[in-house]
């Protein structure tokens, strides 16, 4: 399904730009798709940040999962 909304057209260009510069010429929607992903992931980090209990479980189960990927590597 796709929608059309209203955007600036300056708005419509630095998307544009970012799409051909920055992500190899990728159509505005997958350029928007990933702008909208990044954010997320940067609201996700900034709770994350915010908590550090949870940074810390975080921290912990990242480095155990970068140990079993290593030794799955030898």
């Amino acid at each position: 399904m796709q929608t059309s909304m209203r955007v600036s057209v300056r708005n419509r260009d630095a998307l544009a730009r970012i799409a051909e510069t920055e992500l190899g010429g990728v159509s505005l929607d997958e350029a928007l798709r990933i702008v909208l992903f990044e954010h997320a992931t940067r609201a996700a980090l900034a709770r994350l940040a915010a908590d550090p209990e949870a940074a810390g479980g975080y921290a912990d189960e990242a480095a155990s999962l970068a140990e079993i990927d290593a030794a799955a590597k030898e």
